[in-house]
This record gives structure tokens, C-alpha cells and sequence, in this order.
């Protein structure tokens, strides 16, 4: 399976020291393990650092595992960063505060006075025990510490044409996935059953190996069964090199009621009026309010009554910013990835359309083209 190429990891950094300088920061730290992979290359399994100052080289913080595998398989450390400070299995020690090693670096790099960022805002997680963040503030009295929020989603938020490259791949394995799913639909067929196999299929198709069960929800018979008359909801997706798909299909059991078949189509209709809004320059709180309206009109009870909760979000390594809701003042850029997905209850339970777009300089690129929205009827 190919691997990000090095061009990408001198184009992040590139963007993370312009946003850790534009917003007066003189060093970002990374502990969260998604932007830690983000940033590094290396998959952490257990706490890790990546130390970006504004000139110099970056330095990762990681347990010893890694290099010794490399050292003694004859392969390639996983990470492009040279300067690497290792731990042992785990931070060998008694105190209840472990020294991860930041400071000394933090030192090395002429930063204990330093604005240094990191995850302290709501949509940054730490990775590395609270007691070593407040051990690290009390050895750094003269630092201030900020949240490191702007610059990582700064980065992550707007994707590369390798990043756009790589989701792509991810919807046609993750659609290919689905559409063998769907084919192979027959009544009695439980939700396990469904999901033991598009697992495989993800697989079949060169998906990542590391991955989640796709959600089948709908079925009502004993054991988890679908039965004449059942919805399912197929929802979520693999990933390709990190990358991850996020849309959802339905397939109905038996011929669809009048109910049924209308809540499909002007759910998509809806979805599909949404996504013709969602272009550069406009503010996705805008895009939420549109589709409440829409919901509103023809009398179906929208998911979303109040105003955090969303009818999408953002999708790269994982769900992100931006939150398609009335609470998000985020505005629409070209490169963004989201998967816009208005939703009402029903019955059946949600009614939840939704595709896997990007953002380009006019308007959208609809990544999930494989299989169709219509309704699958499973005869």
C-alpha cells in the first residue's frame, strides 16, 4: 500500500509554522494521537509528542517500540521527523507525574518563555495524562500556554489534492463495499451478518485493515433479522492510508409503502438543495438553517431540534470541524471535506441521507458516487 509522500509532511509543517506565527504562538504541541499521526507519520499506540517550534527541525516524543522494530527488521522508522526522543515500554517511574521529556526540549529550543500551543480547547483532545500537562506548566512559570485549536484545525480542516486523492479512494472502496452488500440482500439476513461482510468486502477492496463495522440499524425480526417491511440504515465507512468514508445508503425489504418511498425521495431532494448551497464564502450555519427550513415545509419531524445539533460535519482522519449547525460560525473554504446529511425521524427510525462532498472553487464535488441514493428494494 503506497504511503503519504514526504512532499506532504513539508507542505503541513509549512501551514502549521504560518498559522503558530500569524496567531503570535512561538511553538505548537501536538499529544492528540490523530494529529499527532497527522503531523509525524507515526501511528502512536502510546502517549506521544510532536514539537514544532517556528524555526528548526521538529522533534517527536514516542515509547521505544517503534525503533527498536525498525532496528531490528531492517525497516524504516514510521515517521519522517530524525530527531526522535524515546521512552521506554512506559515511562519507567514512581512519581505520579510523569516527565515526558517536552520541557528539556522545550529548553534545548530557547522556548521556556515561550507562547506555546496546545490541546486545551473544545475541539482538541489531550494526549497525555492532565497531572504532566500541569507538572509541565509549573516547571515553565514564565511560558503561557494557548490552545492549540486554530493551528491544527487551521491545517486539518483544508485538505491537499493528496489528502482529496486519498478520500476519493476511500468512498469508491467504501461504495464498492455497500454496493456488494446491497446485492446480496435477502430477507431474514441479520444486522451481524451485514456487517461481518462489508467488513470483509472493505478489506476485499484495499481498504485500511485497522477499521470499524459499518452501522446496519432497521431490523426488527428475533435475533436481529430484517423482515418484510424493514428499512435498513447502512451507515459510515473504511478508510484508505488514514483517509475515511462517511455516507449512508437504504435498502427496504419486500416492496416500499407510500410513506416509505416518499420520506426517501424528498429526504435526498433535500439533502441534494443543501449541497447546491454549500460552496466557498458561505457560513455553514447558513447551510443548517436552509435545511430545517426545508424539513420544516413539508411537515416531517427534523433530528435536529435544537441548535448544536448538526446535519453534518467535516471528515478527513476522523469526524471534524466543522459542525454543520447553528452554533458553528465556520465558513465554507475550498478544500474542505464534509458530509452534509439533514436527517428527521421516523417509524422506521432516521431518515438520514447523506453523501461525502469537497469543496472546490465553485461549488462541490460529490466523492460518493458508488452506489446510486435511490431507495434498494430487497425482493
Amino acid at each position: 500500500m503506497p504511503q503519504v509522500p514526504i512532499e506532504e509532511y513539508d507542505l503541513r509543517v509549512k501551514n502549521a509554522r504560518n498559522l503558530t506565527a500569524n496567531h503570535g504562538m512561538d511553538a505548537l504541541l501536538v499529544t492528540d494521537p490523530v494529529s499527532y499521526f497527522y503531523f509525524s507519520g507515526n501511528k502512536p499506540s502510546r502517549p506521544s509528542v510532536f514539537i514544532l517550534p517556528l524555526e528548526g527541525e521538529a522533534t517527536l516524543i514516542t515509547w521505544s517500540g517503534p525503533e527498536v522494530l525498525s532496528r531490528c527488521y531492517n525497516k524504516a522508522f514510521p515517521s519522517w521527523v530524525e530527531d526522535r526522543r524515546l521512552y521506554p515500554d512506559i515511562p519507567f517511574t514512581t512519581e505520579e507525574r510523569v516527565d515526558w521529556g517536552i520541557r528539556g526540549i522545550l529548553e534545548e529550543k530557547n522556548l521556556l518563555g515561550g507562547v506555546i500551543a496546545i490541546e486545551l480547547g473544545l475541539d482538541t483532545r489531550l494526549g497525555i495524562p492532565v497531572n504532566s500537562l500541569m507538572r509541565l506548566q509549573e516547571e515553565m512559570p514564565k511560558a503561557r500556554f494557548v490552545d492549540s485549536g486554530p493551528v491544527v484545525w487551521g491545517c486539518r480542516m483544508i485538505k491537499s489534492a493528496w489528502e482529496i486523492d486519498a478520500s476519493r479512494k476511500a468512498c469508491e472502496i467504501g461504495g464498492r463495499a455497500f454496493k456488494r452488500c446491497l446485492e446480496g440482500l435477502s430477507i431474514g439476513i441479520s444486522a451481524e451478518e451485514i456487517q461481518r461482510r462489508t467488513y470483509q468486502y472493505y478489506l476485499e477492496e484495499g481498504a485500511d485493515l485497522l477499521g470499524t463495522p459499518v452501522v446496519a440499524l432497521g431490523a426488527t425480526g428475533q435475533g436481529g433479522t430484517f423482515q418484510k417491511g424493514d428499512v435498513l440504515y447502512l451507515d459510515g465507512g473504511p478508510s484508505y492510508l488514514g483517509y475515511r468514508m462517511d455516507f449512508t445508503r437504504r435498502a427496504v425489504f419486500g416492496q416500499p409503502d407510500e410513506r416509505q418511498e416518499y420520506e426517501h425521495e424528498v429526504m435526498w431532494e433535500i439533502l441534494f438543495a443543501v449541497m447546491d448551497r454549500m460552496k466557498p464564502g458561505v457560513p455553514v450555519s447558513e447551510i443548517f438553517e436552509f435545511g430545517q427550513k426545508e424539513i420544516a415545509k413539508r411537515g416531517l419531524k427534523s433530528y435536529s431540534d435544537h441548535p448544536a445539533k448538526r446535519i453534518g460535519h467535516g471528515i478527513g482522519l476522523e469526524s471534524e470541524p466543522p459542525s454543520i449547525s447553528a452554533t458553528d460560525s465556520t465558513v465554507l473554504e475550498e478544500g474542505m471535506i464534509l458530509t452534509p446529511e439533514p436527517k428527521i425521524e421516523s417509524v422506521d427510525g432516521l431518515v438520514n441521507p447523506e453523501e461525502q462532498i469537497v469543496i472546490t472553487k465553485e461549488g462541490f464535488e460529490r466523492l460518493s458516487t458508488i452506489p446510486g441514493w435511490e431507495l434498494w428494494v430487497v425482493q
